[in-house]
């Protein structure tokens, strides 16, 4: 209309522009920020459990395969009458031995069967060796079962079978007994190698575990140092993506022990 005046017509300037863009954009880089820092949080905790997880489940399968060692189904029978000397899959077991270490890695344990159940660690059954039908009753020592756990490609492996993923490391102490007489069950001292006719009671293990997924933004950690400080053994770097867990126990080997 005639009457207005320019005043009421004019509209935004160019300095109100660009500073209502400025503000704006200080506005998306900070909510695009608290995105990334929850989704990073997310991703550090999920991975938290998963190592959580998986420690419990490593715990379990460990303490399974140990708990067979040197299982016999007659218990009267002498360990070197059960378990002669034996060499198979690269595990060399001397006469009465029922777990042996092999390398920093690996170690081996044998046993018999329980029964027509029992299955072994790849989940094969072994009902199909003789002699499991009468319990208590003495047993060929060619038909036992012999175990190689080790470390290869991140995975602990039983025979071959993948038992767990995601291990960075793992560390065996053995504890050993003072001489070979089968009847001396006693940790007389933990070693990282038995030595000649000492006899395995019990062992204490320790893995180092990883996450599946990686966690930006280098979130402190100091898991790769303990290991190196527990063990002395450079097995990763803290903050280059993984979230990782330490994981140890120990287990009597119940079938050697009083």
């Amino acid at each position: 209309m005639r009457g207005e005046s320019p005043r009421g017509q004019a509209g935004m300037t160019l300095i109100e522009l660009m500073i209502a863009m400025t503000l704006s954009l200080f506005l998306i880089l900070g909510v695009t920020q608290v995105f990334l820092d929850g989704q990073n949080n997310a991703r550090y905790f999920n991975s938290q459990a998963q190592n959580q997880d998986n420690a419990r489940y490593a715990q379990q399968i460990l303490e399974a395969r140990l708990a067979k060692a040197g299982y016999r189904r007659l218990p009267s029978s002498r360990m070197a009458a059960s378990f002669p000397a034996l060499s198979s899959n690269g595990c060399v077991f001397a006469s009465g031995q029922a777990l042996v270490r092999v390398d920093a890695s690996t170690l081996c344990l044998r046993y018999q069967p329980r029964d027509t159940a029992d299955v072994d660690c790849s989940g094969a059954a072994l009902s199909g060796r003789p002699g499991l039908t009468k319990p208590y009753s003495s047993y060929i020592p060619s038909n036992n079962v012999v175990e190689k756990l080790t470390l290869s490609g991140a995975k602990l492996l039983c025979n071959g079978t993948t038992l767990l993923d995601n291990v960075v490391a793992v560390r065996f102490d053995y504890g050993v007994d003072a001489s070979n007489d089968e009847y001396n069950r006693k940790v007389a001292q933990y070693v990282d190698t038995p030595a000649t006719g000492q006899t395995v009671r019990s062992l204490r293990y320790a893995m180092l575990l990883a996450s599946s997924a990686n966690v930006a933004g280098g979130l402190a950690a100091t898991t790769c140092q303990r290991w190196r400080d527990l063990y002395g053994s450079n097995a990763c770097t803290d903050g280059d993506g993984p979230v990782r867990r330490i994981v140890s126990g120990s287990s009597m080997l119940r079938n050697l022990m009083p």
